[in-house]
């Protein structure tokens, strides 16, 4: 009685498998997204102001790397691309932390 009330969606989304290059670049880019915030934990600031600067640099790294993520999944021909534009920001926002932290610390 109540599935002649509900009308269920029977059509099917079209999806592309990933290959396995693919993948591995999806679990690298999500491995990546680990690094600063594990570096920011070990030997981040302990003042407030410092950190939540500090804090910034991450989350845009894990925004550049949420983008190259959805890359990899929108086309397989931007792929690779995608996975080195990760790695490159996951090295530059490294770096720009190491230096917040070492201004941190002479200050």
């Amino acid at each position: 009685m109540l599935v002649s009330f509900v009308r269920f969606n029977t059509k099917a989304i079209a999806m592309r498998e990933m290959s396995s290059l693919e993948t591995a670049y999806v679990a690298g880019i999500l491995l990546l997204s680990l690094v600063l915030p594990l570096l920011m934990s070990i030997c981040g600031p302990r003042g407030a102001g410092a950190k939540r600067s500090c804090m910034k640099t991450v989350w845009i790294e894990q925004a550049l790397l949420a983008v190259a993520g959805l890359a990899v999944f929108a086309s397989a021909a931007v792929a690779p691309y995608a996975a080195a534009f990760g790695v490159m920001s996951c090295l530059c926002s490294t770096l720009v932390l190491l230096r917040q932290f070492r201004a941190e610390r002479r200050a």
